[in-house]
């Protein structure tokens, strides 16, 4: 509390000085490559519109703020603890603590509690973006004024820059007093408590002591003159938070960078904010349940301010850096548990019954669904030590991945140069192909399999993976691009780094904003990368890969597996135990093909390899299979063979020996998934003492 107390006397003089003590940045990545991919080129029937300003490719197609990109103002974006829709007047602001909780979804409302704009007719464009703030700019029209509003992750305010534009403030509710004072104004100063007929009260700054006078006229808080100055909007929920508030008002975000470094099965993160208008020791963000697990506390001050949102109960933090630890994988090619000595010769029979598989599908999901599987076979014939095996599979694998990477097969991959990534030929042609692939949709589910089944073969062949080296990294850079210093490939394209997990949704407007549905399957991805570095003796990308994966399994944990003790999700939606998509602003148990349990909770499963070891804990799966096994005996719509392989691969986490009966009565499995690798799966489950500790 001393400092919050300090804060007050600080901030008179802050805004002139640089920051005492400095957290600095940690290194980032150098760029796979900066050369244009090996695949041919092809241009987007569905161009970047002006709303991009001078920005050039490449685009982030899957971030945060994809409605904006899109020119789809109407939907929402969520940076959270806000909701926001942007128009050529400016931005209109929701927030909302209540939620609509059913058994079947999570909503929560848009209404435009406040609104900050100008008076001048304008046009709006993205200026700037980074991995954590999309920034906008109005320009006027006829005039030189201008507005520009920094949109940065986790901001309780929304902040306004105005270069001689007239503010103006309004509100969907009635705009009841300023100030206290129910009159018309003028309302003269350089802080406002606006109280509006809903019972909010929102705050608004005008910051460096510069003031501004509003009256009050038709439900809208207006100045008679233009303005050059920063306004900032936040929401005061109780009283006691007003002092932060108004305290840490005068530093506002206007981007941040990411910097990490490893050091052996550890990784640290760093948010580094950038700021304006004073130093940012003294800014003001909120952080998601998640970062709070990893955050280190001892280089911020946490403080009491708290704001709901559909993630959760976020957290006021003071400080210019976020520190995030996260614990890395050991886990490698193998089970950790192994194969028990009387399970190998049933497993052994098996793969002699699927080694032959192959690859027959055009599509770049069910193609690279069948890869892994083959990858699969090869990996579990390493090892049972059946090396004629594994060398047979490799081979076919070879034969049916080289087409997509050398763009010989009829559905090739081009390089898309409009948005800048790889995309199908057919899923260009029509952006309801192969899953919307060709418009950005699922890349890193997609091109995940292939990069494992790649890993897979370099694992053994050294000189393949790097004869075909190229192809491999540019299907890696379509997704997992570190550097902005590569000038065909967005940063991450799926990672929200905010979030800490992936959006899978791409060049689609949306009412419910972003969204990602099978989380398992970006676990593949991240795993793929991770292994590929393995494979090829890349220190610096196995650990890329086994961060992005680290994050993404704590992220899925926390807001898509639900135990008796989160506090992420309400009852009923509770009961489910398993969150179906995800979206920027809703909650559904439900998936995109359909609404049967087994997919809602099966599609957070596959690919089962020993990375699932981490992402289905047993203390988690003890309470959802339960929910998940009342499929087994639904006496309408049975569930199918393929989806019931996957319901005994999740029993074996908690019953091993029941699975492995079960597992044996099976008579054909998915097209990702094998009879081999069913098994294996069963039999590497930990021991019942074992499976108690980590239950304990």
């Amino acid at each position: 509390m001393a400092r919050l107390f300090f804060l007050t006397l600080f901030i008179s003089y802050c805004a002139a000085q640089s920051c005492s003590q400095e957290i600095p940045a940690l290194q980032t990545l150098a760029a796979f490559s900066t050369v244009p991919p090996s695949f041919m080129e092809r241009q987007h029937s569905l161009l970047p519109g002006s709303i991009w300003g001078s920005l050039q490719a490449p685009y982030p197609t899957n971030s945060f703020f994809t409605n904006i990109g899109l020119n789809a103002t109407y939907f929402p974006i969520a940076p959270y603890p806000y909701h926001i829709k942007l128009d050529d007047s400016g931005v209109t602001i929701s927030f909302s603590q209540w939620k609509s909780v059913t058994r079947s979804y999570i909503t929560t409302p848009f209404i435009g509690n406040l609104i900050m704009s100008a008076s001048e007719s304008s046009s709006m464009h993205i200026n700037s973006y980074d991995q954590l703030s999309v920034t906008l700019k109005w320009e006027q029209i006829g005039g030189s004024g201008s507005l520009l509003s920094p949109i940065v992750r986790g901001s309780p305010y929304i902040t306004m820059i105005y270069n001689s534009m007239t503010p103006v403030l309004l509100s969907s509710h009635a705009l009841l007093t300023v100030n206290g004072n129910g009159g018309s104004g003028p309302f003269n100063g350089t802080e406002f408590s606006v109280f509006i007929n809903n019972g909010q009260t929102w705050k608004i700054y005008s910051l460096n002591g510069t003031p501004v006078t509003f009256y009050k006229r038709n439900n809208q808080l207006v100045s008679d003159t233009p303005f050059t100055g920063v306004l900032r909007a936040a929401i005061l929920l109780r009283q006691s938070d007003e002092q932060i508030l108004g305290s840490s008002s005068q530093v506002y975000p206007i981007g941040a960078g990411i910097s990490y470094n490893f050091q052996d099965d550890l990784a640290t993160i760093r948010f580094n904010w950038k700021t304006a208008g004073g130093c940012a020791d003294f800014l003001l963000m909120a952080a998601l349940p998640h970062h709070m697990d990893s955050l280190d506390a001892s280089l911020v001050e946490v403080t009491n301010v708290t704001y709901s949102s559909i993630k959760g109960t976020m957290t006021g933090i003071i400080g210019g850096t976020w520190t995030l630890k996260e614990q890395l994988t050991s886990i490698k090619w193998f089970s950790p548990n192994g194969i028990p000595d009387d399970k190998r010769a049933m497993i052994q029979a098996a793969l002699q019954q699927e080694k032959g598989r192959r690859n027959y599908v055009g599509d770049p999901y069910t193609a690279g669904k069948v890869l892994a599987s083959m990858a699969r076979l090869a990996l579990v014939a390493d090892e049972l030590g059946d090396t004629q095996s594994a060398t047979s599979i490799r081979e076919n694998l070879k034969e049916d991945l080289e087409p997509w990477l050398l763009g010989t097969n009829w559905n090739a991959l081009r390089y898309e140069t409009a948005w800048g990534g790889l995309c199908s030929s057919l899923g260009l042609t029509d952006m309801n192909a192969d899953y919307g692939q060709g418009w950005y949709n699922d890349h890193h589910f997609h091109y995940g399999y292939m990069i494992y089944a790649a890993a897979v073969i370099g694992k053994e062949d050294s000189a393949w993976v790097n004869l075909r080296r190229s192809a491999i990294m540019d299907i890696v850079r379509d997704f997992a691009n570190p550097s902005s210093q590569d000038p065909h490939f967005p940063i991450t394209r799926n990672k929200d780094w905010f979030d800490g997990h992936s959006w899978a949704s791409g060049l689609f407007p949306f009412g419910d904003s972003k969204n990602q549905e099978s989380t398992s399957e970006s676990v593949n991805a991240y795993y793929g990368v991770y292994l590929l570095g393995e494979s090829l003796g890349d220190t610096q990308l196995r650990d890329w890969g086994r961060m992005l994966l680290a994050t993404e399994i704590r992220s899925v944990h926390k807001y898509w597996q639900i135990t008796e003790d989160s506090q992420i999700y309400g009852a009923p939606f509770k009961d489910n135990k398993i969150v179906g998509v995800l979206w920027s602003t809703k909650v559904d148990y439900a998936t995109f093909f359909g609404g049967n349990i087994e997919y809602i909770h099966c599609i957070q499963m596959m690919p089962f390899t020993p990375i699932t070891e981490q992402l289905l804990p047993a203390a988690w799966v003890e309470e959802e299979y339960p929910v998940l096994s009342t499929v087994l005996t639904r006496p309408n719509n049975t569930i199918s063979e393929a989806w019931k392989g996957y319901v005994f691969m999740d029993h074996a986490i908690i019953d091993k020996e029941a699975a492995w009966t079960e597992a044996n009565t099976l008579q054909w499995y998915d097209n990702g998934n094998s009879k081999t690798n069913t098994l294996y799966w069963v039999a590497s489950r930990p021991s019942a003492t074992k499976k108690r500790m980590n239950l304990n």
